[in-house]
């Protein structure tokens, strides 16, 4: 369905570059444009939402008509968008050939900022790829080029690429000297996202040097954290983390039965939680350990449930074969023992009744995903519709709404927008936008929130948010910069990173920070 899906798009694509005349060339140029840009916004709304699998899917629609039209800067943008998201898909040789692309055209720039950022895009994709000398050079290469700008930002965040590099080659000393260099630089800014991610990363290094109850403790402390800010890549992955941590304690030699009962009951509903947003986000081979997690949690508690996980877990191994990852499956049969779970599955099949119960239950398994299979299509089909919306549409939208329909507004509607406004105002002086939270604050769950916000205004949520972080944005642009800079702009209008600000104002305005300070 979704490789349907991505053929229609791309035939759409062709006709619309190849079919019109040549005595329209015009015309058709700037509907091209239009189209390449809603695409290009789009992808980077999925990415930012961390919904890896529309983002490419728009993305690489979007990149050749850029490419055709010669928009240079957009061009590298959605590179390095397309680079992030299908190396979170775990097809790291598309992934690389993206970055490495985005990497060309950055060192043709000689801006430093971006040659470093794109570099430490490689490095991650080679580590994520399990080759992790090759990623460590291209990481320290990103490091020295913000050292040498002072970019405290990105050097907090590759000291954090470069320990945890470092820790999966096993040298310990090195991953802890890196980290606690990010933590320091983190807290001393004041990033407070940014120093939970780096938190994690300790505590996985903690981890690996088998200190396990320290780097719990830490996670305790940061998963409520993301689950509140709504960073779900982090959570997802530090929810992993914790599973794996207890199911490994419950191994230990000396456990007895009642407290390996206990805590491979406890690690179930982090695994559990992890599958879900591996899953909801694209996210394959984190799904696969999850769900690899989760089957050996099941194993002793309930059977035939832990027997759908292990399906599941087969399923999701072909789907990475299909993308090219044999190598990072090798490796990965041997780090968590294939042939134990082969074993076990043999004893299974010895009795009548489980088989009975297993084909029963993979029916049912099958129907099932064709079923969500269907809806995820349908859903992915209906938020494109939605979130490529040009943003003059969306403006258009949102000034009729407060000004041909003010006199319309109920005395209620008027006071839940006031009311709205001002705690998207709160979040944002807080560094803490986050839609869930601000349904919460209203006393009203996600969905009714998102409902009533739209049939008053016309807009989804986050495109309200933005439209309010946007407008803050060029209000403090348009005072006395002299002693402010981007990056304390992008903060106080709710950016934990100067890039993604930029990357937004860009496609709300059609400039970036910079330009527009220069065109004013």
């Amino acid at each position: 369905m979704r490789q349907l899906f991505l053929s229609l798009l791309l035939f759409t694509a062709a006709i619309t570059v190849v079919a019109a005349p040549d005595n329209k060339s015009g015309g058709k140029s700037t509907d091209n444009k239009q189209e390449a840009m809603r695409l290009y916004e789009a992808s980077g709304r999925y990415y930012e939402e961390q919904l890896y699998d529309s983002a490419v899917i728009v993305g690489e629609k979007a990149l050749p008509m850029l490419r055709q039209l010669g928009m240079t800067d957009e061009i590298a943008d959605e590179l390095s968008i397309l680079a992030v998201c299908t190396s979170r898909q775990s097809d790291y040789q598309k992934a690389l050939r993206y970055a490495k692309e985005c990497n060309a055209m950055d060192r043709a720039s000689g801006d430093k900022e971006m040659i470093s950022s794109s570099l430490n895009t490689i490095g991650a994709i080679y580590v994520d790829a399990k080759q992790p000398q090759e990623g460590l050079k291209y990481i320290l290469e990103a490091l020295q080029l913000a050292e040498e700008i002072n970019h405290r930002a990105r050097i907090a965040m590759y000291c954090g690429a470069a320990a945890e590099t470092e820790f999966t080659m096993n040298h310990f000393d090195a991953a802890q000297r890196y980290i606690e260099r990010a933590i320091q630089l983190e807290r001393e800014d004041g990033r407070e996202m940014k120093l939970r991610v780096r938190l994690s990363q300790k505590a996985a290094i903690l981890l690996g040097m088998k200190q396990n109850k320290e780097a719990l403790a830490i996670f305790d402390t940061i998963i409520p954290y993301f689950r509140h800010e709504g960073n779900r890549q982090s959570l997802a992955i530090s929810l992993n983390k914790v599973g794996h941590t207890l199911l490994s304690m419950s191994r230990e030699e000396g456990c007895a039965d009642a407290e390996k009962r206990r805590l491979e009951r406890q690690a179930v509903p982090y695994l559990r939680e992890a599958v879900s947003l591996c899953h909801e986000m694209g996210n394959p081979y984190n799904e696969m350990h999850a769900r690899d997690g989760l089957y050996q949690a099941l194993w002793t508690i309930n059977p035939d449930s832990a027997r759908l996980e292990l399906e599941r877990f087969n399923l999701l191994k072909d789907s990475l074969y299909n993308h090219g990852a044999a190598d990072l499956l090798a490796h990965y049969n041997a780090e968590f023992g294939n042939n134990r779970l082969t074993d076990e599955n043999i004893k299974v099949r010895r009795s009548l009744t489980i088989i009975i119960i297993i084909g029963i239950a993979l029916l049912a398994v099958a129907a099932g995903l064709v079923v969500m299979y269907r809806r995820r299509a349908a859903l992915q089909r209906h938020r494109l519709n939605e979130v490529t919306m040009t943003l003059d549409e969306l403006r258009r939208r949102y000034e009729t709404a407060h000004a041909d329909k003010q006199q319309e507004l109920s005395a209620r509607d008027k006071d839940f927008l006031t009311r709205t406004m001002n705690i998207i105002a709160e979040q944002i002086e807080t560094n803490s936008v986050n839609v869930d939270a601000l349904a919460s604050q209203m006393a009203l769950s996600t969905t009714q929130f998102r409902y009533r916000l739209k049939a008053i205004t016309g807009e989804t949520p986050q495109s309200y948010i933005t439209n309010i972080r946007m407008q803050k944005a060029r209000q403090l642009l348009d005072n006395d910069v002299s002693q402010t800079t981007i990056l304390d702009i992008a903060l106080r209008c709710g950016y934990e990173d100067q890039g993604a600000f930029t990357r937004a104002f860009k496609r709300f305005y059609g400039v970036t920070p910079s330009d527009y300070l220069t065109r004013k």
